[in-house]
């Protein structure tokens, strides 16, 4: 029996509004603790002095305050609770002093951009043009060049270790603790991770696995691989896709993810196709794209088979809720027959490599266990979709009618409660980085623009527009710092 869930959508939930406060802390509040002070770091501060003394007093000041804001947090009231949206970011201005990604940059602004930092847009475009796809994504290529990814890492590296790793995500506030999705920093927005690899500027490339550690190793943040498979016969796509699932069987390269996942699901573009051609009567063409699409999905879960049985590894499987009318071919009784066709198609995938290669498939326990992991991944259909992107074209061209939320009521909320709040905004969303530095509050749905650019070397290279934008509000900075 296939469960079909409705994914609701996360947008809405208010976060509860705790007091600002500074903090004081006595002898009776301390407990044991290795306390690290902050190393003498090489920080310029210019060449005026008496603005070099200023800032540099400044900065000390800064680095006192976020010693002390440390011990507090290693006290018994204070351990696990420090959350830092609450207190006051005014005595830590001047620690950033010197981190040139954030010049121009206030704590406050650093602090806003930080909590729930979920995008980190290394790369943008997408040639996979899935029919539902919120993000509108097209063949565009921008890319962030190596230098100016790592100058992102390195900068809010060096600024959690003058915070002694203090949480600065907002990863310990109540309505993400739980909620692995305000744990991930995904590297993409409208990108596949499988064609996500930049460069430096000596030509020299890294993909999603070098990707990935830096991210680990420098934010202590995990990522998420997703991808919609590759076109069976791409030797390119091909060799990287074996060097991913090998490199990923490990635990210790696993642990730098939250999730690894593959999309199957009925808005892939050639399946679409395939749909077009049944519509207009040409059957073999209908016929032939469909095993096209099926032949594809089930080469790509037979090179993912060393990452199959790990619990971090997902398929997900879309499709329009059973009362979606005129959605044949769209619903979940047909997202339950092209499931069939792949598990036939993988089954006799490992049974070939069984007889043969033993690649994957060395003996009949490892036969068995796989198509039992596949199983298991394949008994859960998500049919919470939502209407940004193209949904609604596509939608218009099958006549499908089912209900879609309508964000147009929820937008103005935001928008009064952002004008009230500023960074102590009370609805649950996320920031994204894009690959010339702009930040924007988001939540998929919908994209604000904020005045915050990071100082990236690319920063003029404009990149491709945001679909979902909502260009009639932008977040200033003095409403950010307010």
């Amino acid at each position: 029996m296939m469960k079909i869930t409705l994914t609701n959508n996360y947008s809405y939930l208010p976060i509860k509004q705790n007091q600002r406060h500074s903090f004081v802390t006595t002898t009776q509040d301390l407990v044991d603790f290795s306390y690290k002070k902050t190393p003498e770091q090489n920080i310029s501060f210019g060449w005026n002095p008496i603005k070099k003394l200023k800032d540099y007093n400044q900065y000390k000041k800064a680095q006192a305050y976020a010693d002390q804001l440390y011990e507090y947090a290693m006290t018994k009231e204070g351990k696990d609770n420090v959350i830092f949206r609450h207190y006051k970011m005014e005595p830590l201005e001047g620690l950033q002093y010197g981190i040139k990604v954030f010049d121009g940059l206030t704590m406050k602004d650093i602090q806003y951009l930080s909590e729930g930092l979920h995008v980190i847009a290394v790369k943008r475009g997408c040639t996979n043009m899935c029919a539902h796809c919120y993000a509108d994504a097209k063949p565009q290529n921008r890319e962030m060049s190596w230098e100016d990814f790592t100058k992102i890492t390195k900068g809010f590296k060096q600024l959690q270790e003058r915070l002694h790793g203090l949480d600065i995500w907002g990863s310990n506030m109540p309505y993400m603790k739980d909620n692995l999705l305000f744990k991930s920093v995904e590297l993409f927005y409208d990108a596949d991770c499988m064609n996500m690899a930049i460069k430096d500027k000596n030509g020299k490339i890294y993909d999603f696995t070098d990707l990935a550690t830096e991210l680990n190793e420098s934010l202590g943040r995990k990522t998420v691989f997703d991808t919609a498979g590759w076109q069976l016969g791409n030797e390119r796509m091909q060799k990287r896709a074996e060097k991913y699932a090998e490199y990923f069987s490990k635990k210790e390269n696993m642990d730098k993810l939250n999730q690894f996942n593959l999309s199957f699901n009925v808005f892939n573009a050639t399946y679409v196709a395939s749909r077009r051609a049944l519509k207009a009567k040409d059957y073999d063409k209908a016929k032939r794209l469909r095993e096209k699409f099926t032949n594809n999905v089930a080469n790509a879960i037979f090179t993912f088979t060393p990452v199959i049985e790990n619990p971090k590894f997902g398929i997900l499987q879309r499709c329009f809720n059973g009362q979606a009318k005129n959605a044949e071919g769209f619903n979940p009784e047909a997202m339950g027959r092209l499931i069939r066709e792949v598990i036939t198609k993988v089954n006799s995938l490992y049974l070939q490599d069984l007889n043969g290669e033993k690649k994957y498939i060395k003996n009949k326990n490892d036969y068995e266990r796989k198509l039992r992991a596949l199983g298991q991944k394949m008994n859960h259909m998500d049919t919470g979709l939502n209407s940004s992107g193209r949904m609604l074209k596509f939608m218009d061209e099958f006549k499908i009618k089912v209900p879609m939320q309508d964000f147009t009521e929820s937008t103005k909320e935001m928008i009064d409660d952002l004008k009230e709040n500023g960074r102590h905004h009370k609805f649950v969303m996320h920031k994204l980085i894009d690959t010339d530095g702009k930040v924007y509050h988001m939540d998929y749905a919908r994209f604000f623009p904020t005045e915050i650019q990071l100082n990236l070397e690319n920063k003029d290279t404009p990149s491709p527009r945001l679909a979902n934008i909502i260009d009639t509000f932008v977040i200033k900075k003095d409403l950010i710092n307010k």
